[in-house]
């Protein structure tokens, strides 16, 4: 049998999460998968003749990790000029909502595709290598085969009138048959709580169950969701509802906060990645974590819809898993993970530190989403994939807090994936 080639990747620092930096560090892999990671010197004494490609004045790092986004909305800014809206910040969350249904109506899936290709290649160059990405359309699934971005693929759905129901569950089905060649793996997203039925949101919680899905849920978003879960009124009720001709179908009130509703359907369990979690109580947040829940962040499009600020240090100092996200262009700026770890310290200063945010953007959202053992950190066994960092006069005391201080696409000097160098990023 040939012996496969190996190779050693050496800088300045290799950075891992929660781990110590190791100076002029470095790592060996071989056939697309890490071997072994040190200090350079001791791994060219334990593996003498190897090639070495060092990066002076840089530092390696993970690839990052997007835990929520939906990358079929990349084009939305230009979907929305050619509609004639003002691309500015809308005055609320609902207002919001109505004008995303009023861009997307009546495109087709030629755009949507389009679209999250433009959003892959937009994420690769980021040093994006793991995604949690929400399809409303999902054909467009199709735009990751022979794509090297890992990750889960959620199949959104969503209802309240059962003859649409019964469709959309022949639809899904009918899905997760379909052949899906991809680095990614397939998922379904139940919306939110106020997007879906009861007996719905159940459903789709089971068969998650019962197949080993991983599942994304979006939860406690706003102040309108609150007020329409409990009492069944508020601006979901008497805008949004009618907005989509779902008039005959508003439930009956729940009497109770979203995160214990999203319980009683069955919907607490750690496969299901929780999203935003902008208005938690502690008896919220205490039954997060008693069932071991993780929870993507999304702070810059929290921001752009002026919905709050989720309590970020009250989620970690009780034990919840926090991981980061971009969520889609919609209602966001850019689908770079370094963009928003910048905005994430600044938003959430006080309350988590840079080492924190930085391993939410790796590991911990690798976690989140299932996919620990293959990426998040730079370690024996896991996919070679990284990127060097530029980091001249950096102390290692400094790193992080440069990761957090906005590095662009011009700072990264060279990505990797499953070993191969890819200088764009592609």
């Amino acid at each position: 049998m040939m012996q496969q080639k190996k190779y050693i990747v050496s800088a300045r620092f290799l950075v891992n999460p929660e781990t110590a930096v190791i100076e002029q560090g470095g790592l060996l892999y071989s056939s697309g998968r890490i071997i072994a990671v040190d200090s350079l010197t001791a791994l060219k004494r334990s593996f003498p003749g190897v090639e070495i490609a060092h990066y002076d004045d840089s530092a390696i790092v993970p690839l990052l990790v997007n835990a929520h986004t939906h990358l079929e909305l990349t084009e939305f800014p230009l979907w929305a000029e050619q509609k004639g809206y003002q691309v500015d910040d809308p005055v609320g969350f609902i207002d919001w909502i109505l004008k995303l249904i009023q861009v997307k109506s009546k495109l087709d899936q030629e755009k949507y595709h389009k679209a999250i290709t433009k959003g892959i290649e937009q994420s690769l160059m980021a040093g994006t290598g793991v995604v949690g990405d929400i399809l409303a359309h999902h054909s467009v699934r199709s735009a990751y085969e022979g794509v090297s971005l890992g990750g889960v693929v959620f199949l959104e759905t969503l209802g309240q009138d059962p003859a649409m129901i019964r469709r959309l569950k022949k639809g899904l089905y009918k899905a997760l048959e379909e052949p899906f060649s991809s680095d990614a793996v397939i998922g379904l997203s139940p919306h939110s709580p106020y997007t879906i039925s009861n007996y719905y949101l159940r459903h789709v919680f089971d068969l998650c169950r019962r197949r080993g899905l991983r599942c994304c849920t979006h939860i406690a978003e706003s102040e309108e969701e609150l007020k329409f879960i409990k009492y069944s009124r508020g601006a979901i009720a008497e805008r949004f509802y009618p907005a989509i001709n779902w008039h005959a179908f508003v439930p009956a009130a729940a009497g109770m906060r979203p995160v214990a509703y999203l319980d009683q359907q069955g919907g607490l369990f750690p496969e299901n990645l929780l999203v935003h979690g902008v208005h938690l109580n502690d008896a919220d947040i205490d039954l997060l974590a008693r069932r071991r829940m993780s929870l993507a962040l999304c702070p810059r499009s929290n921001a752009r819809l002026k919905v709050g600020r989720a309590p970020a240090a009250r989620l970690r100092n009780a034990g919840v898993r926090l991981a980061l996200g971009t969520d889609s262009l919609a209602s966001n700026d850019s689908l770079s993970v370094w963009d928003e770890m910048s905005f994430a310290a600044t938003w959430f200063a006080g309350e988590i530190d840079a080492p924190t945010i930085f391993a939410m953007a790796t590991q911990q959202g690798a976690d989140a989403l299932g996919l620990g053992e293959e990426y998040g950190s730079l370690s024996p066994g896991k996919r070679a994939g990284f990127q060097i960092i530029k980091c001249s006069d950096i102390g290692i005391g400094e790193l992080y807090e440069y990761f957090c201080s906005g590095i662009g696409q011009n700072d990264i000097m060279q990505i990797y994936r499953d070993g191969r160098p890819h200088k764009s990023g592609v």
